[in-house]
C-alpha cells in the first residue's frame, strides 16, 4: 500500500469512499437525516475544493483507493494545524490504514510548522483519535454544536512562563491595587472571551474536598440585564455592562462538613483579580442581595437556576468612568503577627 498526494481524478472515488464510510460506520452514531446531509455535502467538487487549499492524501492498494485524509492550516494561522477528512473503505477498517493516514498527515509540512494539531473528531472517530494521542482541547469532553469533539495534540513544547522577580511583583501590585469600585460603569461593552477568562479563575479556584461547589452565570445580554436590575432595591452596579452571578450548593465535603462558603468565597476572589488584571473594575455584593428580601431568589427564578443552587453574590463586570479612591487600611501590626496574637 501507498499514501501519496490526491490528484484531480480522484476526487469521484475519494468522495464515493466518504459517502460510503459514512452511510455504513457513521450512522450508528448520527441520525438518518444527518447523514443524508453529509453525504450530500461530499461531493467530488467538495473533495476538489478542499484539496485545494489542504494537502490531500489517499491510501491506495493495487489501484484501490482505500482510505484518505488532509491538513491544512487551522483558520489561516501558520503555527496550528487540522486534520480533516480522515476516512477508511468500511471493509478496509481494522488495518491500520487510518493510523497510516495520520501518521502521513503528521510528518506534512503543514504539520511540522505547527505547534498543535486540531481535530473535528466524530463520535465513530474518537476512540481512534485518543489512541492517536489526541487529547480533549481544553481539556473539554463535549460535542460542538456540528455533534463533533475537538481534540489537539500539541507538537511542540509548550514553553513553561519562566517565575522571576518583576512577575512576583506585577502580581502583588495587583493584589494591593485592587478595591472595590461601586461607581459609574463605561458603557462598553466587555467581550465574551473576559468574561470567560474571569469566570475560568474563578473556577480555578480550591474548594473543599474538591466539591466544586460553585458555579457561575455572566449576563451580558442588555434586556435580561435590564430585568435582573429591576429587582436590585436600592439599585447597585446598575451602569455596569455585564454581571457575573455567584452560585452555590450546600454539599458536604467531609462528614458533616460543608464548605461552600469557603468555596464561593475563594472563587470570588480570584474573579475580583481577574476582573482587574484584564483591564475592569468591580464589587463584591453579597449581603445586599441575600438580605430577607431576596433579591437573589429572584434573580435566580429569571434566569431559570435549579432550585438546589443558591444565588449568593453578584459581580458587576466594566471599566470605571470615575476615579477609585482608595479605603484606608489599618496598619499591618495591627492586624498580622508573628508568633503569638498580638505580637
Amino acid at each position: 500500500m501507498q499514501i501519496r498526494r490526491i490528484t484531480e481524478a480522484d476526487a469521484k472515488t475519494v468522495s464515493e469512499l466518504i459517502r460510503k464510510t459514512l452511510e455504513i460506520s457513521n450512522s450508528t452514531d448520527y441520525p438518518k437525516p444527518m447523514i443524508e446531509a453529509l453525504v450530500q455535502r461530499h461531493t467530488p467538487e467538495y473533495v476538489a475544493e478542499r484539496a485545494a487549499w489542504t494537502h490531500f492524501y489517499v491510501a491506495e492498494e493495487d489501484g484501490r483507493i482505500l482510505g484518505c485524509g488532509a491538513i491544512g492550516p487551522y483558520w489561516d494561522k501558520e503555527d496550528e494545524s487540522s486534520l480533516f477528512s480522515v476516512f477508511v473503505d468500511p471493509a478496509c477498517q481494522g488495518r491500520g490504514i487510518g493510523r497510516q493516514l495520520v501518521e502521513t498527515l503528521e510528518k506534512d509540512e503543514f504539520a511540522l510548522r505547527a505547534a498543535r494539531i486540531e481535530v473535528p473528531a466524530s463520535i465513530t472517530g474518537l476512540p481512534f483519535y485518543r489512541a492517536m494521542g489526541y487529547e480533549y482541547k481544553n481539556g473539554k469532553a463535549v460535542l460542538d454544536e456540528e455533534r463533533l469533539y475537538r481534540l489537539e495534540k500539541f507538537t511542540k513544547k509548550k514553553e513553561e512562563p519562566q517565575a522571576d522577580a518583576d512577575s512576583a511583583k506585577k502580581l502583588l501590585q495587583l493584589i494591593h491595587d485592587r478595591h472595590s469600585y461601586r461607581g459609574i460603569y463605561q458603557p462598553d461593552a466587555v467581550p465574551r472571551e473576559d468574561l470567560q477568562t474571569i469566570m475560568e479563575a474563578g473556577l480555578a479556584a480550591p474548594s473543599g474536598c474538591n466539591k466544586q461547589t460553585t458555579s457561575l452565570i455572566a449576563v451580558d445580554d442588555p434586556e435580561i440585564l435590564k430585568k435582573l436590575r429591576a429587582v436590585i432595591d436600592p439599585p447597585v452596579g446598575e451602569t455596569a455592562p455585564a454581571l457575573i452571578l455567584v452560585l452555590t450548593r450546600r454539599i458536604n465535603a467531609y462528614r458533616d462538613r460543608c464548605f461552600a462558603v469557603q468555596d464561593y468565597s475563594a472563587a470570588i476572589e480570584n474573579m475580583l483579580l481577574a476582573i482587574k488584571a484584564v483591564g475592569y473594575e468591580s464589587c463584591w455584593y453579597e449581603g445586599h442581595i441575600t438580605d430577607a428580601d431576596r433579591i437573589g431568589w429572584q434573580m435566580a427564578q429569571m434566569l431559570g437556576v435549579p432550585d438546589e443552587y443558591d444565588l449568593v453574590c453578584m459581580l458587576p463586570v466594566g471599566k470605571a468612568a470615575a476615579a477609585i479612591h482608595p479605603p484606608r487600611k489599618k496598619p499591618f501590626e495591627e492586624r498580622a503577627w508573628f508568633n503569638r496574637f498580638g505580637g
